[in-house]
């Protein structure tokens, strides 16, 4: 059973993991160090201070999404389990939750960038991931 739910504090780890996978399969053009240098700070900071949302996939979880006011701070969903419509999901519950959502991308993420773009995001900058140095699309969308 697939259940779209608030994260508990005890799966934070969990999530951490989720995310380190996915960011080095998603980003290769990302040195690997840059992902694990920040492994504390997800877990530490970045997630403890979001409104996290989980797929449940019976004791395990599938993906997440993490909002900042109305900003999509982190879209995950593990590799195996993408393709499946967790993604959509999160983000269509998100979606009524808010009015407007904005998110960032790395414009070499094309995958990503189509993906958002197919749920109705819309291009509204171009700027540069100020840690990573690459070049990265701000998305918005609003009801």
């Amino acid at each position: 059973m697939r259940i779209l739910r608030k994260v508990e504090p005890y799966e934070l780890p969990e999530l951490v993991d989720l995310w380190l996978t996915t960011s080095l399969i998603a980003h290769p053009f990302i040195p690997g160090a840059y992902w694990r240098d920040n492994k504390a700070a997800m877990l530490q900071e970045y997630l403890p201070a979001s409104e996290v949302y989980v797929i449940d996939c019976g004791g395990r979880l599938c993906g997440f999404l993490a909002l900042v006011d109305d900003h999509v701070a982190a879209l995950f969903i593990s590799p195996f389990e993408q393709g499946k419509g967790y993604g959509t999901q999160l983000l269509n519950y998100a979606k009524t939750i808010r009015s407007e959502l904005t998110l960032n991308v790395y414009q070499k993420n094309q995958q990503s960038v189509q993906y958002y773009q197919k749920n109705g995001f819309e291009i509204h900058s171009e700027t540069v991931d100020t840690a990573s140095g690459e070049k990265e699309y701000s998305m918005r969308w609003r009801c």
